[in-house]
């Protein structure tokens, strides 16, 4: 069988064997360094890793109704965390206008939607499962209608373009299917000015060049596509942004980089 293209080289020309978990299999790009998995597997089938098992599933949409956000374990932690990269984020915006938008891709329990909030920023998340973010929702209701639980070439049919001052994907873009659509979409919700911020797994940290296949960034029913700051940068450029710079992380955990996108 043909081995899948490398999306940012977009030939197959280069790719090599990697690894074999999980009843897939990476590939390693040798002309740009990205490594990624050979199949994509269906939608339905990816986010059950991402929902969890039966039970903890279950769990989670029964209780989600009841909860609040600040009951969240670790909350203040994860507060402390969240302020750190929003006001990195906003430091980095030039836009200019008197109500500010914000975006987070991957909101997860919504620790950067409060944060923002607490800023008066006016805020949008993106979240697939829905029961994590639900206590968000039952804390700041008048955002109900502004976190969406699908894809995220779903959600932006949702709001209007060129609308962001900054939108922000703290490890997710390694989730992305479609890493080269996704971006192009992310830059159109862009205002002139704004930022887009990411966080993602390094494949050019020491970690990764140390453990291979033991890697911890390795999930492949998760991170489709691992990249290091040089071949995002060259992704980010060909969907548009004008000015790219990558960063060291907010936290290190298997090995990160942090990158930020200019329009």
């Amino acid at each position: 069988m043909e081995r899948r293209a490398c999306v940012v080289c977009e030939t197959n020309e280069f790719a090599q064997q990697y690894c074999h978990l999980d009843g897939q299999d990476y590939l390693h790009c040798d002309n740009c360094g990205l490594i990624y998995v050979d199949r994509l597997l269906k939608p339905e089938e990816l986010y059950k890793a991402y929902s969890g098992d039966t039970v903890k599933s279950l769990r989670r949409k029964l209780m989600a109704p009841f909860r609040k956000f600040s009951w969240t374990k670790s909350f203040d932690n994860s507060m402390r965390r969240a302020r750190g990269i929003f006001e990195f984020g906003q430091q980095q915006v030039t836009a200019v206008g008197e109500k500010r938008r914000y975006m987070d891709i991957g909101c997860n329990k919504g620790f950067l939607l409060a944060t923002a909030h607490e800023h008066g920023w006016d805020v949008y998340g993106i979240e697939l499962v829905r029961e994590l973010i639900r206590p968000f929702m039952n804390s700041y209701p008048q955002y109900r209608n502004q976190v969406f639980s699908e894809r995220f070439e779903d959600a932006k049919e949702n709001v209007e373009k060129a609308s962001f001052d900054l939108i922000t994907a703290i490890d997710v873009v390694e989730h992305f299917e479609d890493v080269t659509g996704d971006l192009q979409g992310i830059y159109e919700l862009i205002k002139p000015g704004g930022v887009f911020l990411i966080q993602t797994p390094d494949t050019a940290c020491e970690r990764a060049e140390r453990e291979k296949c033991d890697w911890g960034a390795l999930k492949p029913l998760e991170h489709l596509h691992v990249f290091n700051c040089e071949n995002f940068t060259t992704l980010a450029r060909r969907a548009g942004f004008a000015e790219i710079e990558c960063f060291v992380p907010f936290e290190e955990a298997d090995g990160n980089f942090v990158a930020v996108l200019r329009k």
